[in-house]
């Protein structure tokens, strides 16, 4: 009896696992860019495409700044005083309630494929949460709305049960998307370099 509930609570961890995975990825790439049009051809919808692209840009270059700035961070803690360590953490922590407090919006809107809604079904307004609801909509990085579990893409629109897209049709935009995701992340780290050197 404990063996077959033990495999199935692994095969669901290991389920859960790879559809977070896969699911990030795809987010990643810009999948979510992915939208039928009327006559329910997929496309890549270049305008929010290269939204994405400018977001995932400069947030790989700001981690890379963050990276190569943390070692020089860490030898300042270690000479520092006690009260200018408090001072700084102080100062830190003033500036993000600031922008929590006053700006929450703008922290969520920075975020590559992350926005403010209304769900189409209960127009709650609320902030994407990537929730990898199936295998069969994870390309299309799919988001479940907390208040009525309403099933809508990244852009707010309702996806509807069963899909006319199948993963054989969105896989042939694997070719471009995932080069090209490549390479921003590269140009990203090489930006952040060369910001460094600068400084």
């Amino acid at each position: 009896m404990g063996r077959p509930a033990k495999k199935s609570f692994l095969l669901k961890t290991f389920q859960i696992l790879l559809g977070y995975s896969l699911g990030s990825l795809s987010w990643a790439f810009g999948f979510y860019c992915l939208e039928t049009d009327a006559s329910g051809t997929l496309k890549i919808n270049l305008r929010h495409w290269i939204r994405h692209s400018l977001k995932l840009l400069a947030w790989i270059a700001i981690l890379g700044l963050l990276t190569r700035a943390w070692p020089v961070y860490r030898d300042w803690l270690l000479n520092a005083s006690i009260l200018e360590v408090t001072l700084a953490f102080l100062v830190k922590g003033v500036l993000f309630l600031y922008i929590r407090v006053f700006w929450p919006a703008k922290l969520v809107d920075l975020l590559p494929g992350v926005r403010h809604f209304f769900c189409p079904q209960c127009l709650q307004k609320q902030t994407f949460r990537f929730t990898p609801v199936s295998f069969r909509f994870g390309f299309f990085v799919t988001y479940l709305c907390r208040y009525c579990f309403c099933l809508v893409d990244g852009w707010g629109n309702q996806i509807f049960y069963p899909s006319s897209v199948t993963f054989q049709q969105a896989s042939k935009f694997l070719a471009g998307l995932v080069p090209a995701g490549l390479v921003l992340i590269a140009a990203g780290w090489l930006v952040s370099g060369w910001i460094w050197n600068l400084l």
